[in-house]
């Protein structure tokens, strides 16, 4: 392993182009949401004050990605949020802990560990991201000098502040841990990978040792460790990315949304659901923003239904209907119903679980 590094020098251009996904941008049909515009340490981000969506200033974008853990409007050319995950179970899978670091904390010919995932800034991650890793079982290390933090010039204090926030939120959510360390894992011979571990999970290091002894038995960890099997993952990834950007991206939940219509489920949606999927147990302690209706008031206008962005409020044999696995709380509802009928309340997502089964029961 090597200790993490320092760098004076600023960051290199972003190789990926930052865009907007309008159909996941609250803002662009209506919602004052400026979440993204407040979080960028550049000013790079503007928001219009009347609806539209946000544009982005390339040339004050350094790529840090503090916006894609912010907001799902957000998104690479390269990479799609649900490609990294998928990454990082594939480290799982292989039997190793995962690392995860920034580019800060890497010297240009470093060349880091097949277990390690370098993004531009920690903070591109969410609380339900890290959640859905926590929940799934998932090894995972922060391989970092948080020092750097403070004096970044990508992501800076806020994007320091920001991931450790979003970690602290999973672990107290699902009870599990994610470790810290100052040393980055690099490419290195396989007794010598282990022979220098420091860490106090023998049971982990001897279990790891094992997986990888029965790979190279079978030649899978000349397969894994192949450069080309990387860049057919990194193809593919951009081809994904590509997919998303052309609202084409795949969506096992999408069965979820009404028959009527729209139908969208927003990424952190997903992520929610498939944690509770993995983990049920934690329904009760994952607070989410829903919308409600007063039946006293409302008067059956629909013309919530009408500005839902995600299809959550709709009309089915003309009455009001809500899925609440689809609602992100952007309260357009509340802002457009005349009689005041619709509020956006705090619920856990036990609420996810009960639509489920209620639609089962249909």
């Amino acid at each position: 392993m090597s200790s993490v590094a320092s760098h004076t020098s600023a960051p290199e251009r972003p190789k990926q182009k930052l865009v907007v996904a309008r159909e996941f941008c609250t803002h662009a049909v209506g919602s004052d949401c400026r979440r993204c515009a407040y979080c960028c340490p550049k000013d790079a981000i503007s928001v219009p004050e009347e609806a539209g969506e946000p544009s982005v200033d390339h040339d004050l974008c350094n790529g840090c990605g503090i916006c894609f853990g912010i907001c799902d409007a957000f998104a690479s050319t390269r990479m799609t949020m649900f490609d990294l995950h998928a990454r990082i179970r594939r480290i799982a899978e292989g039997g190793q802990r995962a690392y995860l670091t920034c580019k800060e904390n890497v010297f240009p010919s470093f060349e880091v560990d097949n277990n390690v995932v370098v993004l531009p800034c920690l903070s591109m991650l969410s609380p339900e991201m890290w959640t859905l890793i926590l929940a799934e079982g998932i090894r995972v290390t922060i391989a970092c000098d948080l020092k750097y933090c403070e004096d970044c010039e990508r992501g800076g204090e806020l994007g320091g502040t920001l991931f450790g926030r979003a970690i602290e939120i999973a672990e107290e959510r699902t009870g599990e841990k994610v470790l810290f360390t100052f040393r980055i894992p690099d490419k290195q011979k396989l007794l010598d990978k282990y022979a220098e571990n420091e860490t106090s999970e023998r049971r982990a290091m001897f279990e790891g040792f094992a997986v990888d002894a029965a790979n190279i038995a079978s030649g899978k960890r000349r397969l894994r460790n192949s450069s080309v099997l990387k860049d057919y993952y990194e193809r593919k990834e951009r081809q994904r990315a590509a997919m998303r950007l052309h609202l084409a991206s795949e969506n096992p939940y999408k069965d979820f949304a009404p028959e009527s219509g729209k139908r969208l489920m927003f990424p952190k949606q997903q992520l929610v659901l498939e944690t509770i999927e993995a983990r049920p147990d934690l329904a009760p302690v994952i607070e989410v923003a829903v919308s409600k209706t007063d039946s006293a008031l409302c008067v059956n206008a629909h013309d919530c239904a009408r500005s839902c962005p995600s299809g959550a409020r709709y009309v089915k044999d003309n009455k009001l209907e809500i899925d609440p696995r689809l609602c992100v709380g952007c309260g357009i509802c509340v802002d457009v119903c005349e009689t005041g009928a619709c509020s956006i309340e705090e619920a856990s997502a036990e609420i996810y679980l009960r639509s489920e089964q209620e639609e089962n029961l249909e």
